[in-house]
């Protein structure tokens, strides 16, 4: 064998591992891209739910409150319209109240839900997996159902909130059955598609 043909092997075989090489580490930055907005996902999640456990013992407390000091109010309706057919009717320590619970609403969960809409927006990978892995398929409809449901709560939210100071909560799944309810076992979902990724 000549060593221009040993010389141009050589050379074949650097070509080949450089391009396996770049491959791979290509495909690794992906992997790590897949998980940082995984892991941003998994942080809007959280800032929603601690916001909405908050607001809910938050409610429950105002609720109790307007139960034991007006016991003719109709609370069979809810949460939501009790707290807003006694708001003109509430003392100080009620209407603060309200006014936290409303704050919530406006300054808590519509800017979080909103940066959910856009992380959902932006996303081209995770929403498309329902042939992928069985973690990713469970994640993608827990993806859909949860679009579906902040693109319903933001509607409410422009005609419940905006000119209805009264108003505070802006729940979905209540007595009047305005929308779809926040996907349950989505913090699980991302759970389990983070240790696949």
């Amino acid at each position: 064998m000549s060593k221009t043909v040993v010389a141009a092997v050589i050379a074949a075989l650097g070509y080949v591992g450089k391009l396996l090489t770049d491959a791979w580490i290509k495909h690794q930055a992906t992997k790590r891209e897949r998980r940082v907005l995984l892991v941003e996902l998994q942080s809007l999640l959280r800032a929603t739910k601690v916001s909405f456990q908050i607001q809910n013992t938050h409610a429950i407390r105002l609720f109790e409150l307007l139960k034991a000091r007006m016991p003719e109010l109709d609370t069979s309706v809810g949460y939501d319209r009790t707290l807003s057919q006694a708001f003109a009717k509430m003392n100080q320590e009620e209407r603060d109240l309200h006014a936290m619970i409303r704050s919530i609403t406006v300054n808590s969960l519509r800017p979080a839900n909103g940066a959910l809409l856009k992380w959902l927006s932006g996303d081209r990978y995770f929403k498309a997996q329902y042939g992928g892995a069985r973690e990713l398929r469970v994640l993608a409809a827990k993806l859909a159902e949860l679009q579906t449901h902040l693109i319903l709560w933001n509607a409410k939210y422009e005609i419940w909130i905006i000119d209805h100071p009264e108003r505070a909560l802006v729940y979905m799944v209540d007595e009047q059955a305005y929308g779809t309810g926040f996907p349950s076992g989505i913090d699980e979902a991302v759970a389990q598609a983070l240790m696949i990724i």
